[in-house]
């Protein structure tokens, strides 16, 4: 029986017709996957599933009683209430069942079939529909979703990620028949997704769930919908079987229209040769059985990207080595042993959300110092860093300005950059505070490729991300010959690229050797990720940070304060005591060799103040430089300038203290005269 029959569908907006002849069957139990790259219509195609829009052409029937959960990817905007009010809100269905019983109980002494058969009907129902173990269903889901210690926040008060899995919870707690999601991993950790599959998975709801996480697919469906030409296709398995599905009917589409044209080449090449000679009427046969002939069309080629990352030349096999470190801001938030990223390493950060994932990796290039240990780069190593909010990308800034702006380019040279990423034409003069999220990566990642680095550092890459966009991605980063470190949730992702996954689990950061399916083998094995040596050479101890051996042993500094600020009160050459350089007069009593002595000094004292403003003028002009790379987001070139500039400092300050001892010894020699 059908829970859900879709026949021949057509949707249209204005003019243009979003899809059409879409026919498809859910029974009950079905797990079903949609695929497609973002604007072929998924979402709206589940909201006419679902009832809030009606199709222009065609039929969408449920079955008769059938409840429908839809999870969209925008919700509770106008709720009310706390977090486990509105989750309770899911039982709504179940006091409804509840009072019906309450009300029969009172007629079921008197031995009436009928009363007797009603009620078994709804006890039955209410069973079925968890009413007896809703208080256990409600803790699990919560927790599961990472919501329980939010029970008592008020929704308006959420994020926008706890929104979703607020949503997410209540739409779960509701039990519906039919569950039609709309990216429903959006804004999970990794522990919140393994709980969703395993809890999906045991389920008996029809599903229907459109999502560009691949790995969630192939755990959660057995079919999958996929549009290609403004239509449906139907392919068996998960996401991995779909694809190897459909490249084999794409190759077997694109040798058979292949062969078809070399056919249909020769038979008018007949027909021209023949029209009108003694095989005319052969050729006049062969035309009308071509005309007949329904051609093969090629198989849909999806618009690609087409760049590529070139990696920086590095001297030497490491690119950032480390001390055990502890990060954070006013405490620690994430301990580790030491760390080691060679020039050929693809590391995966992963953890559940607020671990510290992100200022791990804002430690490691130099955006954050650590709270202890030492940090140290390559002096050839160049970083380029894709965070993961892209706050820099907002405003009424143009996409071509925002390009050039972070790189040298003129405005041929950016528009050609732009449209390997897709912006061709007047799409370079949207403004980037209107971009989709799609869009605004897309940027991100044509702001990266112009940057000529040996470390890409990537906060969650492949958000806002389509399969075929999320695959390209993939292409790149398998070819650049650099090193890669990067954060994600996407475990599909981390197991095509990663060759080491350092997992964040209670604040200490541990090491594993391999890809995402290696880590899932050790696990079901029981096996535990060994703890990192917090107290190796160059290490932490109970007396605080220790000095790291070796020429990389150098700590992360902070960008630096402007220098004015530093400047000891009352010093300098600016100060009121510095205006005179008029030599002390002689006193009487010949006291010649006192005064040759005093003009020594004061000759002394005038090369260290032009000293001294030469230095205050070199601080400036690096404090500026700092900037200027850190607007770039070259934070490793950031920290080298950063350290020369807190050199200079140290320098500068023993000037000020060999200036002041020189000033203090005249106003003692003025005293004594």
């Amino acid at each position: 029986m059908s829970v859900l029959s879709v026949q021949a569908v057509a949707k249209r907006f204005g003019e243009r017709l979003v899809f059409s002849e879409v026919s498809f069957r859910l029974a009950q139990a079905d797990r079903v996957g949609l695929v497609g790259p973002n604007g072929v219509g998924k979402t709206t195609l589940l909201r006419l599933a679902a009832g809030q829009s009606t199709p222009d052409a065609g039929n969408v029937a449920l079955a008769r009683g059938t409840r429908v959960g839809f999870l969209e990817q925008e919700l509770l905007a106008d709720a009310e209430g706390t977090v486990e009010e509105h989750a309770r809100g899911a039982a709504e269905h179940l006091r409804e069942l509840e009072a019906e019983l309450r009300a029969l109980e009172p007629g079921l002494a008197s031995g009436d079939a009928a009363l007797l058969e009603r009620y078994a009907d709804a006890q039955h129902h209410f069973e079925h529909a968890g009413g007896y173990d809703f208080e256990a269903s409600l803790g699990r889901v919560l927790g599961g979703l990472g919501l329980d210690a939010l029970r008592a926040r008020e929704v308006r008060t959420l994020s926008g990620g706890e929104r979703t899995r607020l949503g997410l919870a209540r739409l779960l707690l509701d039990d519906p028949d039919l569950l039609l999601l709309d990216e429903p991993t959006n804004h999970l950790d990794v522990a919140a997704l393994e709980w969703l599959e395993r809890f999906l998975i045991e389920q008996t709801s029809t599903i229907l769930c459109s999502s560009h996480d691949r790995w969630f697919l192939d755990r959660v469906t057995s079919r999958t919908l996929s549009f290609e030409r403004g239509t449906v296709v139907e392919y068996r398995g998960g996401y991995s079987r779909y694809a190897r599905q459909r490249a084999e009917r794409d190759a077997a589409l694109e040798k058979a229209g292949a062969k078809q044209s070399q056919e249909i080449a020769r038979t008018e090449e007949f027909i021209r040769r023949y029209g009108a000679g003694q095989r005319s009427k052969e050729a006049r046969g062969r035309a009308k059985k071509l005309a007949r002939v329904e051609r093969i069309e090629a198989p849909e080629r999806a618009v690609r990207h087409g760049w590529r990352l070139e990696a920086a030349h590095l001297a030497g096999d490491t690119v950032i080595e480390t001390t055990p470190l502890a990060v954070g801001y006013t405490g620690p938030l994430v301990r580790s042993g030491a760390l080691r990223v060679g020039r050929d390493a693809r590391v995966a950060v992963v953890g559940p959300n607020g671990a510290g994932k992100t200022t791990l990796v804002r430690t490691l290039v130099g955006d954050l110092a650590p709270l202890e240990g030492y940090v140290s780069s390559a002096p050839t190593a160049r970083v380029a860093f894709l965070a993961q909010a892209q706050s820099e990308l907002t405003g009424d800034e143009t996409v071509i300005d925002a390009m050039r702006a972070s790189a040298a380019m003129d405005e041929q040279q950016a528009r050609e950059h732009l449209a390997r990423f897709l912006f061709r034409g007047d799409d370079v003069f949207k403004s980037v505070g209107v971009l989709s999220g799609g869009e605004r990566s897309r940027l991100a990642l044509a702001r990266l490729a112009a940057r000529h680095a040996n470390l890409l550092v990537l906060d969650e890459p492949t958000n806002h991300l389509d399969l075929l966009a999320r695959e390209q991605l993939e292409s790149v980063l398998t070819e650049f010959e650099g090193a890669l470190l990067f954060v994600s949730h996407d475990r599909y992702f981390i197991d095509k690229l990663a060759t080491e996954i350092w997992p964040i689990e209670a604040g200490v950061l541990k090491r594993f050797e391999g890809n995402w399916t290696g880590l899932q083998r050790l696990r079901a094995s029981g096996v535990e990720l060994a703890m990192p040596d917090f107290t190796a050479a160059g290490g932490t101890g109970a007396r605080g940070p220790v000095p790291a051996r070796g020429p990389l042993a150098r700590r992360t500094l902070p960008v630096p304060r402007s220098p004015a600020s530093r400047r000891p009160a009352g010093t300098g050459p600016g100060h009121p005591r510095l205006a005179s350089d008029s030599p002390r007069r002689a006193t009487p009593g010949g006291r010649s060799t006192a005064r040759a002595s005093a003009v020594r000094r004061i000759d002394g004292m005038r090369a260290l103040e032009a000293r001294i403003e030469a230095m205050e003028l070199q601080l400036r002009q690096l404090a500026g430089k700092v900037e200027q790379i850190a607007q770039q987001g070259n934070y490793l070139e950031t920290r080298r300038v950063s350290e020369e500039y807190a050199s200079l400092e140290r320098d500068l300050r023993t000037l000020y203290e060999e200036w002041t001892g020189g000033t203090d010894q005249a106003a003692r020699e003025k005293k004594d005269e």
